[in-house]
């Protein structure tokens, strides 16, 4: 047997020591994580509003960015509308001009011809192609060489050669013209006389050439050409 002293209020002072030491531990890990949390917060927050402005800044570059290329892409689109109208209105230049030493050279012929030619002579026929079926533009030039003193007053006849039902024939240009119907068209010019038009040739009919025969009542000439039928 053994004798100890029997002292109570020591278990219970034992136990307060133990629950003040676990209270005060409690106390300063929880004030030690607060602080350290609040750090931490802190510094995420400033770091998220640093992070922030930087965000706004690049919205703000890109914005700026985006417009810069609307704008070169705008600018570049209007550059280049301009080089293609420059290089239209060269290229039109260049056609009326190419068109003008024609006319320029066609009068020298006519005023000034290379051989010793005079009188009515029968020019150029065009022959162009339109969109209806069947219909085709002509343009016929009767013009005067040498001499062009006197006025050139006559008449001229223009005829529609081919092929219709496998035979051949020939039709007067006012059964075929839109908008001519005399037999014999009246000339009277004193260097040049276009006659133009537009032809509805009928079904089936195959065209081979066109044939002219121009008078000139006022010197008895009667000159006459044919040509292939050619259209443009």
């Amino acid at each position: 047997m053994i004798v100890v002293p029997y002292q109570p209020w020591r278990t219970a002072l034992n136990w307060v020591v133990i629950i003040l030491i676990v209270v005060a531990s409690s106390a300063g890990f929880y004030f030690y994580g607060y602080g350290a949390g609040t750090q931490v917060s802190g510094d995420a927050r400033e770091e998220r509003d640093t992070l922030l402005i930087q965000m706004d800044d690049m919205n703000s570059q890109m914005s700026f960015l985006q417009q810069e290329l609307i704008n070169t892409e705008q600018a570049s689109a209007v550059d280049r509308q301009a080089l293609e109208e420059v290089q239209d209105t060269i290229l039109n230049f260049r056609e009326t001009i190419a068109q003008l030493e024609e006319d320029v050279l066609y009068y020298k012929k006519i005023m000034s011809p290379e051989n010793n030619d005079t009188g009515l002579m029968i020019g150029q026929l065009d022959l162009v192609n339109m969109n209806d079926a069947g219909r085709v533009r002509y343009r016929l030039e009767l013009r005067q060489v040498g001499n062009n003193d006197n006025i050139i007053s006559g008449y001229a006849n223009v005829n529609i050669l081919g092929s219709q039902d496998r035979q051949e024939i020939s039709m007067p240009l006012r059964s075929v013209a839109v908008d001519e119907n005399q037999l014999d068209i009246r000339l009277q010019f004193r260097y040049f006389q276009n006659i133009q038009g537009e032809l509805l040739l009928p079904e089936r009919f195959e065209p081979l050439g066109v044939q002219i025969i121009a008078v000139d009542e006022g010197n008895d000439e009667t000159v006459q050409k044919s040509f292939a039928w050619v259209v443009e």
